[in-house]
This record gives structure tokens, C-alpha cells and sequence, in this order.
């Protein structure tokens, strides 16, 4: 093994890089990092007597999975990978462990990668990733189905599914495709209602399955991954209109158009604004927050970003609109999520 020094913020290896040597810390600190969809993600702080760079180098022709940076002042013992493979072939043993301990980085760094646990710390993401079941699919295996209930939700590790509505051959229509790192199914695991849309394989996948006592461990111990989480379910809620509704438009003096909802089975009303008229007509079940917002700001520039989900939160509030509902098991007060979810919508949209 060779010494190596670097001064802090230094690059000691960069995320797609070739390289040939793997390294020891023997004094200082240094990041792991790799780049997710909003930017760097910070992965671990590593420490004297850590190794790093050993997984590209389980796999010849790979290249560095993360990027490695000085915290401070680095004092490093390297190790070329000719070296690292005689020692491994010597001993089948450490060949064994080594590809677990690599595995089990890769599994961590990609729930990091993850949205709603990227801000989980390194010992609680190696204990979630402890918990997940490696499942293989094939292609065109339905993993998800459009109505019944689950009890996990999956990480896409490797392959792509599609996202599809509706629930005979006929009817149906694909809404998304989801790539390695994609997050699918926690939806019903944190509300009361059933799966809202199938999700089949389009090519061989390996998944990682959580189970749903796990994934309310997880939201119960981290406020921030359970606002993510909650953030996200409703951007992906594909909210529809109360079957039974009444629509009555009048036009005040000053030629202004108001537009009114009632239900005459509740003898309950609702007053419509421009943003919710809108929406209003376009409930069917199909489009989720997102497509909704981009839908309106293209035909409303001058507008707000988050009229539409304050327009879709009060529909659901009043009964209007059948959305998802939290489970009590996430949060206790239905008003505190309302709350919580339009504030963190906003800040996305904003």
C-alpha cells in the first residue's frame, strides 16, 4: 500500500470516473456523495480506519459510484486493484464479505437517492436497508394492481415499470415510466384507501420491498422523510370528483361569473374560484396535482404556482372531491396534515 495526502476539499475520487486503487483513511474526514435528481447528495462521512473505492473494484470496468471529498486533511493508504483481487482470491472468505458490505453501500446510496429518504442519517438508512426484501421480476409481471390492498411499497433497483391506469386490457392507459431509484406503492400504505393504479414490469427489475410497519417506523422516527413522504403521495394523488354534484353558475351586476358546487344529499355547498373551476372540470380521476398545475399555469401565467392545490385541498376538505385520506397510524390530526402538505406542495411548486 502506497501513502496518498489531500488537503481539505480536495476530490479524492469523482462519481463516474475510472479508477484502479481503493483506499484506507488513516487520519482526517472525508464525504461520500453522489448527484441525485435536486443535486449533490451527501451519502456518509467517512473516518480513520474506513475504506472506500473497494466496490467499483469488485467489478472490473466499473466506474466510481460516488464521489469522495476531503473534510479535512487527508492522510490515505492505497491499494491497486491487482493487488485487492489476489488478496480476495486468496481468501474466499473476504471475497464473500466484501461483496456483501459493497451490496449493502449500494442499497443505502440508492434509498439516499430516493426522495423521501434523502434526509435520513447514515444509521438509521443502514437499518431500513437491512429490512428490504430483494425481489426479482420478470418482464411483464405485474407488480402492483389497480384496487387492491398493499402491504409494501418498492424501490426500483434495477430494470423500468410502467405506471398504468384503468383495470381490464382494454381500458387501459400508461401514465408513467419509473427508472431505477424510482419510489412506487406507499401510497396505500399510508392512507386508508386501495392501490390507485397498477404498476407492470416492461423489463426484467429487481426491486426493494418495504413493508409497511417498517415504512411507519421510519415516518414516526423522522419528521422530515414523513413530511417528503406525505409531499409526495399527494403530488401523485390523482384526485376525482364526488359523484352527485350540482353546478350552478350566476353572473353578478358587475358581469362576474360565480361558480357554486352542491351536494344535495349532504344539503352542503361550495363556492368555486376561477382556479377551482377549473380544476373542477378536470377531476376525473386520471391526472394527479402535478399535471394539473402544469395544465393551469400554462393557460394562466399571471397566476400563483399553488392555486390549483389550495383549489383541490379545500374541494377535499368540504367533501367535494375524493382524495387520498391519511391513515390515522401517520398522523393523528387530519388538520395538521392539510396543513403540512400545502406548505410543502407550495414549496415545491414555488
Amino acid at each position: 500500500m502506497t501513502e496518498e495526502r489531500f488537503r481539505s476539499a480536495d476530490a479524492v475520487v469523482v462519481e463516474g470516473s475510472m479508477d484502479d486503487r481503493l483506499y484506507l483513511i488513516v487520519e482526517g474526514r472525508a464525504e461520500s456523495s453522489t448527484i441525485g435528481t435536486s443535486g449533490i447528495v451527501p451519502l456518509a462521512t467517512l473516518g480513520p480506519g474506513e475504506l472506500f473505492g473497494e466496490i467499483s473494484l469488485l467489478e472490473p470496468g466499473s466506474r466510481r459510484r460516488s464521489t469522495i471529498t476531503a473534510l479535512e486533511p487527508l492522510l490515505l493508504l492505497g491499494l491497486h486493484a491487482e493487488d485487492f483481487r489476489q488478496a480476495l482470491d486468496a481468501h474466499p472468505e473476504a471475497r464473500s464479505a466484501s461483496e456483501k458490505l459493497a451490496d449493502d453501500l449500494l442499497v443505502t446510496k440508492l434509498l439516499k437517492q430516493a426522495s423521501p429518504f434523502a434526509t435520513l442519517d447514515g444509521e438509521r438508512l443502514r437499518r431500513l436497508a437491512a429490512r428490504l426484501e430483494h425481489l426479482e421480476v420478470s418482464s411483464g409481471e405485474t407488480i402492483i394492481r389497480r384496487g387492491e390492498t398493499g402491504e409494501e411499497c418498492y424501490v426500483l433497483r434495477s430494470g423500468r415499470v410502467e405506471v398504468i391506469s384503468g383495470g381490464t386490457q382494454g381500458d387501459e392507459r400508461s401514465l408513467a415510466t419509473l427508472d431505477p431509484g424510482s419510489l412506487f406503492g406507499e401510497a396505500a400504505l399510508l392512507t386508508d384507501g386501495s392501490r390507485n393504479a397498477t404498476v407492470r414490469a416492461i423489463e426484467p427489475c429487481t426491486l426493494l420491498a418495504l413493508r409497511r410497519t417498517d415504512l411507519l417506523e421510519v415516518l414516526g422516527e423522522d419528521r422530515q422523510t414523513r413530511e417528503r413522504m406525505l409531499e409526495l403521495v399527494r403530488m401523485r394523488d390523482r384526485p376525482r370528483r364526488v359523484r352527485g354534484i350540482e353546478v350552478h353558475h350566476r353572473t353578478t351586476i358587475t358581469g362576474e361569473t360565480i361558480t357554486t358546487l352542491k351536494d344535495p344529499r349532504r344539503d352542503a355547498n361550495h363556492r368555486l374560484s376561477p382556479a377551482g373551476w377549473f380544476v373542477w372540470q378536470r377531476l376525473d380521476g386520471e391526472q394527479t396535482l402535478r399535471d394539473l398545475t402544469s395544465e393551469y399555469l400554462t393557460t394562466h401565467e399571471a397566476s400563483p404556482s399553488h392555486a390549483v392545490v389550495e383549489a383541490v385541498v379545500g374541494l377535499v376538505a368540504a367533501g367535494f372531491v375524493e382524495g387520498v385520506k391519511p391513515s390515522p397510524e401517520v398522523i393523528a390530526e387530519e388538520s395538521t396534515l392539510w396543513q403540512r402538505a400545502r406548505a410543502a406542495i407550495r414549496r415545491i411548486l414555488e
